[in-house]
């Protein structure tokens, strides 16, 4: 892991965000590991409306060479998120991992998801919207309780629907004549 001075804990405390800026200029090239715990403020201070806490545990390895800096992510933990299906708070895993690579150009206007531009005069990279990003990214399309650890009054509705249109379908002569048909 870098050297991490007193200078540098003063000033990240006084600034949450820096705290996330990896100081690439001073370190020797090889591998570089990079550690950070996200919780709850860091999803608020994003307003992230899909986040509203969590547990994570994000580790960065950075492969730096003369030309570029290759970003291995790694985030694993717990999540809190809305349930779909009954709106309810739901804690849900979470492990993936994603990779980035970081060149140092003359020109940074060129960037796409997978290689960032670095101006040859930057020395430190703020990954803070990167953990961001991914996290936001890698949460399942369908996010949903174990079975039967849904709200059970909202289960208790959905189950009352069911009925209703199951007995509304059976008054219906147009439905009759409907399965006359399909049979």
């Amino acid at each position: 892991m870098g050297l991490v001075t007193f200078a540098t804990l003063f000033k990240s405390s006084l600034n949450p965000e820096l705290k996330y800026e990896v100081e690439f200029s001073g370190l020797a090239n090889g591998a570089h590991d990079f550690e950070w715990d996200l919780e709850a403020a860091f999803f608020e201070d994003r307003n992230s409306e899909e986040i509203s806490d969590a547990k994570l545990n994000a580790a960065l390895r950075m492969e730096k060479n003369d030309r570029m800096l290759n970003l291995a992510f790694s985030i694993s933990g717990k999540v809190k998120t809305i349930c779909d299906h009954c709106g309810d708070d739901v804690w849900l895993d979470l492990s993936f991992e994603e990779e980035l690579i970081a060149r140092f150009a003359t020109k940074t206007d060129f960037s796409n998801d997978e290689v960032i531009f670095l101006g040859n005069s930057e020395f430190k990279l703020d990954v803070s919207q990167f953990l961001y990003e991914f996290t936001s990214l890698n949460l399942p399309s369908k996010r949903l309780h174990e079975p039967d650890e849904c709200n059970p009054e909202v289960e208790h509705y959905f189950d009352d629907q069911e009925q209703v249109e199951e007995e509304e379908k059976e008054k219906d002569p147009r439905w009759k004549a409907l399965e006359k048909l399909k049979n």
